[in-house]
């Protein structure tokens, strides 16, 4: 006959066994989903030319004078060179791909009088978050 000691220890090893089973279940859902939603290069490529196209809008158009229609021209320049924006993005771009994410390192380099910079980017869950921008 068992005892009620015996039922209490038998439930509580089926609770653990559970508990992990369910960790196992969770950990590898998760792995699966960042796998799956890892983003491509080509979406990086278009993220990148966005935030270049803004910051360029915001600190040099801005600034541009009104005189002679400068700041209008400014904005209708980077619109009309998006895919140019884009290729170069595309050729200065080194990704690393760690199957639930990729890291993304862009060396900017325009011209020899202008600065250089570098921008780090992570990828995940088909977002991406800059975390590191560097003058080089």
């Amino acid at each position: 006959m068992e005892s009620s000691w015996e039922r209490r220890r038998s439930f509580a090893i089926n609770i653990r066994k559970f508990g992990l089973a369910l960790g196992l279940f969770a950990a590898t859902s998760t792995g699966a989903a960042m796998a799956i939603m890892n983003p491509s290069e080509a979406a990086y490529e278009v993220y990148a030319t966005q935030k270049v196209i803004k910051l360029l809008d915001q600190n040099v158009c801005a600034e541009a004078p009104q005189a002679f229609n400068l700041k209008q021209d400014c904005k209708a320049l980077l619109v009309s060179n998006r895919s140019y924006i884009q290729e170069f993005i595309a050729n200065n771009t080194h990704r690393q791909d760690f199957l639930f994410f990729s890291l993304y390192t862009t060396d900017i380099s325009v011209a020899s009088f202008l600065p250089d910079y570098r921008v780090e980017a992570v990828g995940a869950f088909r977002q991406f978050h800059i975390y590191q921008t560097a003058q080089i």
